[in-house]
């Protein structure tokens, strides 16, 4: 039987579509096998046969307000979910919202027990800087959008920020660029657990030309 990963995607207000919605793409449209694309685009997979099942999350679950005024109703509360996680997602957005991440502590706690519980937990953008304050990234080398290098690196002493990289990834922690950095991030995370033919299916399921797997750092 193929494995299946759960993925949970973190929301909060002023978050960055993309940074989401990018990651959501990527793997919701990953297919096992390359001739089950066509059943995928004409009449849909059931949710037993991907390999990854992906849900949205708040800390309330109510209505999120992204950034630019698009709304989401999230899949799940911190309280109420009751999927066993494998792979966590941490968007960024503006420096409003992210300095309203940081003053909330049941935010910053729930994305460090999710770390130190073992799963894979991956950030896009200025969602590094969550991963920061979590702990997540201490000691590791880490990447995040160029208007948020110099905040990341003098904030957070201890992480070597690697500037002009579209991701970087330390084993079961992974950190990608500004915004579209994720679609990237995201499809070299299909490439790690399901192999190169399953991403390349993936890249032409998207029609992305423009991934190219060269573009990271691994520092394991």
């Amino acid at each position: 039987m193929k494995k299946q990963w759960n993925v949970g995607i973190v929301l909060f207000d002023d978050v960055d579509v993309l940074d989401y919605s990018g990651p959501f793409e990527v793997l919701s449209l990953t297919v096992n096998e390359p001739q089950e694309v066509r059943e995928l685009l004409t009449q849909g997979i059931p949710a037993k046969r991907r390999p990854f099942k992906v849900w949205t999350i708040s800390k309330a679950g109510s209505v999120v307000t992204s950034n630019n005024g698009l709304k989401i109703v999230p899949d799940y509360s911190f309280e109420n979910i009751n999927q066993n996680l494998d792979i966590l997602i941490v968007p960024g957005g503006p420096f409003k919202a992210i300095k309203a991440c940081l003053q909330d502590r049941q935010l910053i706690h729930w994305i460090g027990s999710f770390s130190q519980a073992g799963g894979i937990i991956a950030s896009v953008c200025s969602g590094a800087i969550l991963l920061a304050e979590a702990g997540v990234l201490t000691g590791k080398t880490a990447t995040t959008h160029p208007y948020a290098y110099d905040y990341l690196e003098q904030a957070y002493t201890d992480i070597e920020v690697v500037r002009n990289i579209r991701f970087v990834d330390n084993g079961n922690v992974l950190t990608s660029g500004g915004v579209s950095a994720g679609i990237d991030m995201s499809i070299y995370l299909v490439s790690k657990l399901l192999g190169d033919e399953a991403a390349a299916t993936t890249v032409a399921t998207l029609v992305y030309p423009y991934y190219d797997s060269e573009l990271h750092l691994k520092s394991v």
